[in-house]
């Protein structure tokens, strides 16, 4: 069995099925922010961060030695020579991510999004195994620290859609009857969230029970008109229609949920506060915006990616993507993917109307980079929200807020280069790497480009690519 890890409730290490004392909070903290994910690096001042915050009147006195001192201790626990090692300005935990429950959590619900159209029995298996590794509700219990606390809400906001995505699979199987009750418990302690009411009052009324699920349909009505001032999601209208009709209803079509974002950039570095200021900005209730911009070459698209990433969970209808392009297209494009098909030849504002109209009652994100005129591609309605790359001046809402994307830190910039040269290459060599970091002028785009240069050339010294930076008439910008 070896060494495992479990995230899904108390923080656990186990060595061939014996536990092991991992000591204080904060010790655990470190090893938390160590496990997601493992195998990568994670810089010492990132770690203080993630135990301490971001405000430095908040951090001990020794800090950076109060890490240290939780790594040695957390070495002597796990017992295994060389599985946490410190590396450029950081630390590294070499486990596999198989020996850490919540990575096969993540494949197990993955396999059963893949597999629910298709097969909902074995998607329904998926999650139930899934779901099983959990050791209570709640994440990471008894770990402080900001990033445990980031952590959990990502992940209890994944195993709520979980737990919904199994019920609807319940319904679809014809086991009514076996989901009311945990569809009920749902419903009461989420007053306002549309599908799991629709699920219950399906279920409500396939177990006989109808005039139960028309007054509580009723009673959804008057609580979103009430606290939101909204209507009730189309699907939830027609269900209610449905059962007053005497009709039969069946599951209602599932409308499509996009998913169209580039993918993540593994190896992002250097922007942990800017992150950490973006989820809270689109995690916040309404139609939040959120624009990135800074000079050319500074990774605001590949920030904006990340940033999408990262709050995905939080935008279960779909996540619509478009890099540049005129807004009419766009629009044609993202009202294929939620499932509609537009008029050909409709102008911009039908087709703006018949978008905000299908995103009604759903919660979706659209990421637009490079796109220069993105007002009527805003989603501007409550529950969705927008991220913006390279917007100009005047072009986002009163109500949006804007970060700006500079170059890196030197530090961030070494750690950027170690990652994708090698470490070993770059510690060798440390005032080549900071000559490297200047010539590229610590923008991330160049120091990408730089880097990977020297990582396919293996007989390449740093001071070789120093050299060749310098010859180049017109900088690295000819490496792209």
């Amino acid at each position: 069995m070896g060494l495992v890890f479990s995230l899904l409730g108390p923080l656990r290490a186990r060595h061939d099925g014996r536990e092991l004392d991992l000591g204080r909070p904060q010790q655990r903290a470190v090893l938390a922010a160590l496990l997601v994910p493992p195998g990568q690096l994670v810089s010492t001042d990132r770690l203080v961060e993630d135990l301490w915050g971001a405000d430095e009147t908040r951090w001990p006195k020794d800090p950076v030695g109060q890490i240290g001192t939780h790594v040695h201790r957390l070495r002597r626990a796990l017992g295994e020579p060389g599985l946490l090692v410190g590396a450029a300005g950081g630390y590294r935990l070499e486990a596999p991510r198989t020996a850490v429950d919540l990575f096969r959590y993540e494949a197990e619900v993955a396999e059963a999004v893949a597999l629910r159209h298709q097969d909902p029995l074995r998607a329904r298996e998926s999650l139930a195994r899934a779901l099983g590794a959990w050791e209570g509700h709640r994440a990471l219990d008894g770990v402080p620290g900001a990033f445990a606390e980031r952590v959990r809400e990502r992940l209890a906001a994944g195993r709520f859609a979980a737990v919904k995505t199994l019920l609807d699979l319940d319904l679809s199987l014809g086991r009514h009857a076996e989901a009311l009750e945990p569809l009920a418990g749902l419903a009461a302690s989420h007053p306002q969230d549309e599908e799991v009411h629709r699920l219950h009052l399906l279920a409500l009324h396939r177990c006989g029970r109808t005039a139960e699920a028309l007054a509580g349909y009723e009673a959804l009505r008057e609580r979103l008109d009430g606290e939101l001032g909204l209507e009730p999601a189309p699907a939830l209208v027609e269900l209610a229609g449905q059962i007053r009709r005497g009709e039969a209803p069946v599951l209602l079509r599932r409308l499509p949920r996009p998913s169209q974002l580039p993918p993540d950039i593994p190896d992002l570095v250097g922007r942990a506060a800017q992150v950490r200021e973006a989820e809270r900005v689109l995690r916040a209730a309404g139609a939040p915006v959120l624009g990135l911009s800074g000079s050319a070459g500074c990774g605001a698209s590949a920030l904006a990616v990340h940033v999408a990433h990262t709050v995905q969970d939080a935008f279960p209808d779909g996540r619509l993507y478009a890099g540049g392009g005129g807004a009419g297209v766009v629009l044609a494009g993202f009202l294929r993917a939620l499932g509609d098909r537009p008029a050909a030849g409709a102008d911009v504002e039908e087709l703006g109307a018949r978008y905000r109209g299908l995103l009604a009652g759903r919660r979706v994100l659209v990421l637009l980079d490079g796109v220069a005129e993105p007002g009527v591609l805003l989603p501007a309605v409550p529950g969705c929200a927008a991220v913006v790359a390279g917007a100009e001046p005047g072009t986002l809402p009163d109500g949006a807020v804007r970060l700006a994307v500079g170059p890196l830190e030197p530090h961030d910039a070494y750690e950027l280069l170690a990652r994708i040269a090698g470490a070993d290459r770059v510690r060798r060599e440390p005032e080549a790497v900071a000559e490297v970091a200047a010539l590229c002028g610590h923008l991330p785009v160049l120091l990408r480009t730089a880097a990977e240069r020297l990582a396919s050339r293996p007989q390449w010294s740093v001071a070789d690519l120093v050299r060749w930076l310098a010859l180049r008439a017109d900088g690295p910008g000819r490496a792209q």
